[in-house]
């Protein structure tokens, strides 16, 4: 359990680091700054929904299969609502924004893809003998999103050359609660 928390809080620290990472500075200025601030919104809804759900274990009677699919409904919940703020918010205006979406579009399909697998560990948990191994799976999904995440972001990071991502993400008020 305490892995899968560490896990958890792993995914939660890399959302914090995209504000810190990207970069916008560009020529649209007033589309990207809204780009930026839809794209920080769309971050730390997930992250403050992800967040309530790993507080869900630190209480151990939610380690039962209902806490489990519970839980696992919250995620998936969750991570469907930020992959389609993701797609919505398509290409920002600069120069790297084709392959800011691409990155964003592969880092979609590895979190639904990561969510429907914690979905149906839980869902498959058969008895409470069947917990621990459903969290051992349910840590390799949460430790594939936080890979993907990191990715994404290096993808970013790389992308914004001109640094107009990364401005825009540090002048945004939406950015402030996930810069650190």
């Amino acid at each position: 359990m305490r892995r899968r928390l560490a896990l958890a809080g792993a995914v939660l620290a890399l959302v914090g680091v995209a504000a810190g990472c990207g970069g916008d500075d560009g020529g649209e200025e007033d589309s990207t700054a809204a780009w930026a601030s839809s794209f920080c919104s769309a971050i730390t809804d997930w992250s403050d929904e992800l967040e309530g759900v790993t507080s869900q274990f630190s209480d151990t009677s939610n380690l039962s299969q209902d806490g489990i699919r519970s839980a696992a409904d919250d995620v998936r919940s969750s991570t469907e609502g930020l992959v389609d703020d993701l797609r919505d918010l398509g290409a920002p205006p600069t120069d790297s924004g084709e392959e800011i979406r691409t990155a964003l579009e592969s880092l979609s399909d590895t979190l639904d893809t990561q969510s429907s697998e914690i979905q149906e560990t839980a869902d498959g948990v058969s008895g409470i003998t069947g917990i621990p191994g459903a969290l051992t799976e349910i840590t390799a999904s949460l430790s594939a999103m936080a890979t993907a995440f990191s990715t994404a972001l290096s993808t970013v990071q790389d992308a914004d050359v001109g640094g107009e991502i990364q401005a825009a993400l540090e002048d945004a008020p939406e950015c402030s609660g996930i810069s650190g």
